[in-house]
């Protein structure tokens, strides 16, 4: 039993039950796996971090944010929660930034980062780069995120159309991320939850070759169990190229049945 439903015996934050499932691969290009998970489902946590740097360390980095956040436990408070996982995010990027340093100055260590955080009747999310969080309801799949990146600023200044940001010769710039700044600023967002909604947290793996359009069929043939989507979304997302390392949490929300 997580410490959530433990320590509360408020009925509303015991209505839904939640299922989930993590995986990560490579890729077929790239030769390290520089994505880090975190399914850290009694604390109601989810994470995909996606490392930048190379051989100067992405795996360094992504994995930094994964490991700390392994440690949260919840507080009876959510102010103290929230606080809790942006402390620990901001924690890893001084880390992060250590380590950058000792490598030098030409040294670019960083992640991207997307902490998803369960309580109540909402989904809390800080984001720090071009990972994502898709919601799929009533057969319709939205990106709750919106990416900090070069071709997201094109889009938004109507420079090129959002069809054309994955095959931009700068889809891979990221304007902010965990580990590159010193003064790092999340984006935070949260969501009111329904019954059997489908929160999918991913790396930029998964819709560099999978449209947006061809995720809402496998959403919808494999909503029962998260084990199977998300081995379903990587396996036709390693079918479509595999061109870089995928990262995929597939998380259901569904309200319990004998709740009054």
């Amino acid at each position: 039993m997580s410490a959530y439903t433990a320590q509360n015996d408020q009925p509303s934050r015991k209505s839904f039950q939640i299922s989930s499932n993590g995986v990560s691969h490579t890729g077929h290009v790239r030769s390290k796996n520089e994505d880090s998970i975190l399914v850290l489902a009694d604390e109601n946590v989810w994470i995909v971090a996606d490392g930048m740097g190379g051989h100067h360390a992405g795996d360094f980095a992504s994995q930094t944010i994964t490991n700390n956040l392994s440690l949260f436990k919840q507080h009876e408070s959510l102010d103290d929660n929230i606080l809790l996982l942006e402390e620990n995010i901001l924690n890893s990027n001084a880390i992060i930034r250590k380590k950058s340093f000792k490598l030098g100055h030409n040294a670019t260590i960083g992640s991207t980062v997307v902490c998803s955080y369960l309580w109540d009747n909402y989904l809390f999310t800080f984001w720090a780069g071009d990972s994502r969080l898709y919601r799929f309801r009533d057969s319709k799949l939205e990106r709750m995120t919106e990416d900090h990146s070069y071709v997201e600023e094109l889009v938004k200044m109507g420079k090129i159309e959002a069809r054309d940001a994955e095959d931009h010769p700068a889809a891979n710039v990221v304007l902010k991320a965990v580990g590159i700044d010193d003064n790092l600023r999340l984006d935070f967002e949260y969501f009111e939850i329904q019954d059997r909604d489908i929160f999918i947290i991913c790396s930029d793996g998964l819709y560099k070759d999978l449209e947006e359009s061809k995720i809402t069929p496998i959403l919808e043939s494999n909503s029962e169990n998260m084990t199977e989507l998300s081995e379903a979304l990587l396996s036709t997302s390693l079918d479509a190229g595999g061109t870089d390392n995928t990262s995929i949490i597939a998380l259901k929300i569904c309200k319990k049945e004998n709740d009054v």
